[in-house]
């Protein structure tokens, strides 16, 4: 297979330490995940990882105004080409500064790969009682054609402290580019983030994006995913809370078309009693797009007075399109109130005769009716620029005018 033997081949593997080298020798044994295992049963990397890739290869430089073409214009801005720390702002009481080297206690095969290949990437911490009033903006920039590369990034937010971040990943003179990023948080106690994750690139780029929080007491972290382009999209999000009164709070939306594929897998681990969770995930498939949803939500024995909500809602606009959704709980204390909720549909046609009697067209009736379901998830982002850019570009995906209309 492809991929593999690239990984196998690599010339730089001879370099790693002993613990690297032992993850990567697991990774190879067992290989990329495949349809035949659980939590990939519905997304096969058959087609992703078959391609001839280089490995971790750096290419040229980004000019500034192929920044300013991507970048939302914000005032803090880390910018990172082909995974390395090319530029960062001075901000007071907080430290950012270039990849890491950091060992996760997960065992999951793309973690190890990760783990093990990682030259790139980003650390940032937050310093306790900071308030840090501007949101910071990461963009990852990718030169190299058919480059498969690792990025390792980790913040830490320090007690009492505020934070908010977005982070894009672009291409730039190139398309078949396969990123595969793990970033992993530290949300200490009465901290609060929001993190923003637009996840719009090349027509062929594929992207497996692992986030993981833990929370201590007090903490609340809001996670915003947002999906409008790409060939292969895999998000793994994972909370872990691990102290009373954490809140974690998850809002996505994909809207996809042609082939492309979608996959949010969230699991949200109340380890602490008088937690809270809450989660909502909206899909708009249109085309030959598929779009899959496995959310779970764990209540460990000892953590009473747990309040999670989940929900997944997805309207399918062609016969073509399709989604597999699995929301679950696991429930292992009694005073608890845990809900999911997963609609699958279409437009309602009651509602589209309405506006078509108005005397308003189909097509945009049913862009009207798309995006004030797609909306709501949107309108949980605090951040202005990112919620108009969400909104631009959920219209531009619809392809049709709205302006006039909303």
């Amino acid at each position: 297979m492809g991929l593999i033997n690239e990984i196998k081949n690599y010339s730089d593997k001879k370099n790693l330490s002993a613990d690297k080298r032992s993850a990567l020798d697991n990774f190879l044994e067992n290989g990329f995940p495949t349809i035949k295992d659980e939590e990939w049963r519905y997304t096969s990397l058959k087609k992703t990882i078959s391609g001839k890739y280089s490995i971790n290869a750096v290419g040229r430089d980004v000019t500034k105004k192929e920044v300013e073409k991507h970048s939302l214009g914000l005032k803090h801005k880390i910018i990172l080409v082909d995974g390395f720390l090319i530029s960062k702002p001075e901000i007071k009481n907080i430290s950012i500064s270039a990849y890491s080297e950091f060992i996760s206690n997960t065992n999951e095969a793309l973690e190890k790969l990760n783990y093990s290949l990682a030259k790139n990437g980003y650390t940032i911490s937050v310093h306790a009682n900071t308030t840090i009033e501007e949101p910071i903006e990461i963009l990852f920039f990718n030169t190299v054609e058919n480059n498969f590369i690792q990025y390792r990034n980790i913040i830490t937010v320090g007690d009492n402290s505020q934070v908010k971040f977005i982070e894009k990943i672009q291409n730039i003179d190139c398309d078949n580019v396969f990123v595969n990023s793990f970033t992993h948080i530290n949300c200490e106690s009465n901290s609060k983030l929001e993190f923003n994750k637009i996840q719009n690139n090349t027509p062929n780029s594929s992207l497996i994006d692992t986030v993981d929080v833990f929370q201590k007491k007090d903490s609340v972290s809001n996670i915003n995913t947002l999906i409008f382009g790409g060939k292969f999209i895999r998000n793994n999000l994972n909370f872990e809370q691990n102290g009373t009164n954490a809140e974690s709070n998850m809002n996505g939306i994909s809207v996809l078309n042609k082939n492309q594929l979608a996959d949010n897998h969230t699991f949200v681990d109340h380890k602490s009693p008088n937690c809270r969770s809450n989660e909502m995930y909206k899909g708009v498939y249109l085309e030959k797009s598929k779009g899959v949803f496995n959310g779970k939500i764990m209540v460990r024995e000892d953590s009473q007075k747990i309040d999670a909500f989940q929900s997944n809602n997805t309207l399918l606009l062609s016969e073509d399109a399709t989604i597999n959704s699995k929301p679950q709980l696991e429930i292992y204390a009694d005073d608890v109130k845990c809900s999911h909720g997963c609609t699958i549909g279409q437009l309602d046609k009651e509602a589209l005769f309405y506006m078509r009697s108005r005397g308003i067209g189909k097509e945009e009736a049913q862009a009207i009716l798309t995006y004030a379901f797609a909306s709501e998830a949107i309108n949980n982002i605090t951040i202005n620029k990112v919620a108009m850019l969400a909104k631009k570009l959920l219209i531009n995906k619809l392809d049709v005018d709205l302006d006039h209309n909303i």
